[in-house]
């Protein structure tokens, strides 16, 4: 397994990433880490007139992989995206932001459609470790986006294999 934690914590700091691959394999800042999972079926996006009730137009959302890439544009900025391995139709699901202390991530983007950043009225990531913190094992990510009187809301909870 990949240390994924070894990228947060290493990224938050500022430092170039050196971080251990499972076949050994070295990677710089810039270069995402695949992470295999499932998109549990709670996760979802939805889309409607602020104030709707959005539960009548949510829709699935699926994954089965993570991308977490620390950024080197400035300290501790991390991208995460969530897609289908095999899926050619649905675009992966990107939120992007600053690392905060206990493995939060303060989402200041999102990326509904892939090279298309928008800036999010609030959101953040939470990263879950293993009791002994040597393995991540979830991801939840969840934003919501107003614009003019429409409310886009994202989130998705990310089992690891």
């Amino acid at each position: 397994m990949t240390s994924i934690r070894k990228i947060i914590r290493l990224a938050a700091a500022g430092a170039a990433l050196l971080i251990t691959a499972p076949a050994g394999v070295h990677a710089q800042a810039n270069r995402p880490e695949v992470v295999s999972g499932t998109c549990n079926p709670i996760s979802h996006t939805a889309e409607g007139k602020i104030g709707a009730d959005l539960k009548k137009h949510r829709s699935q959302f699926y994954c089965d992989a993570a991308v977490i890439t620390a950024l080197g544009d400035y300290r501790g900025h991390m991208l995460v995206q969530f897609s289908e391995k095999e899926s050619h139709h649905a675009p992966p699901l990107g939120f992007a932001g600053r690392m905060e202390p206990k493995d939060i991530m303060q989402v200041e983007r999102v990326y509904l459609q892939p090279g298309v950043p928008m800036t999010v009225s609030d959101g953040e990531c939470q990263f879950f470790w293993s009791d002994d913190r040597k393995r991540l094992i979830g991801i939840s990510c969840g934003m919501k986006l107003d614009k003019d009187d429409r409310r886009t809301v994202a989130f998705v909870a990310f089992d690891v294999k």
